[in-house]
């Protein structure tokens, strides 16, 4: 969004993210909230957002919002329903089948499941994307005079796309899933009411 402080390959999804929320929703757990940006941005839709972070350090550098509290927390121990859950680079922290059970089990009844994810470059089922890298290459120069992004805990996704997409199958039925051009995937469900 053009008043982000930066950009990166994540925030890009932001605005994805922001149309899958229900006129109806009222809470959002958003996972990995990292420093704020999205929480601030769903709070202003006048959602209730509970940001969870296991980084305290980054924790520290959220901006205080209004209707946005922020804890340190593991996501796989958290209690309660949300009518909205979003993930941003955050599942491949943690074991698939662990997270994407977690993320379900978060979820309300009738709510949505909003993830941008990471998944592991494997050549022999991604090597369409060798031709995108160009493109990537220019997106990156175009966002790149902005302010930096803020410091946060980096970690190479283990799995596969199609792992993912199998994994997701079994515990979300019904889950969409679609690679994009910044080397993500979206994941939307919508778990039934």
């Amino acid at each position: 969004m053009s008043d982000d402080p930066y950009w990166n390959h994540n925030t890009h999804f932001h605005p994805w993210l922001l149309a899958q929320v229900p006129e109806t929703a009222r809470t959002v757990l958003d996972i990995g909230c990292g420093d704020g940006l999205l929480a601030a941005k769903l709070a202003r839709r006048g959602l209730r957002v509970r940001g969870v972070d296991l980084d305290p350090a980054i924790l520290d550098k959220a901006t205080p919002a209004p209707d946005v509290t922020f804890e340190h927390g593991d996501f796989l121990d958290l209690p309660g329903t949300f009518d909205v859950v979003t993930a941003v680079a955050t599942l491949h922290h943690v074991p698939l089948k662990d997270g994407l059970t977690a993320l379900r089990r978060l979820v309300a009844p009738g709510g949505t499941l909003a993830v941008v994810g990471l998944w592991k470059f494997d050549l022999r089922t991604d090597y369409p994307y060798l031709a995108l890298l160009p493109a990537i290459v220019a997106i990156d120069t175009f966002h790149r005079p902005q302010r930096a992004d803020p410091d946060v805990h980096l970690r190479d996704p283990e799995d596969a796309y199609l792992e993912i997409r199998s994994a997701a199958a079994e515990i979300l039925p019904g889950a969409r899933l679609r690679r994009h051009l910044l080397l993500r995937y979206t994941l939307l469900w919508r778990k039934p009411a």
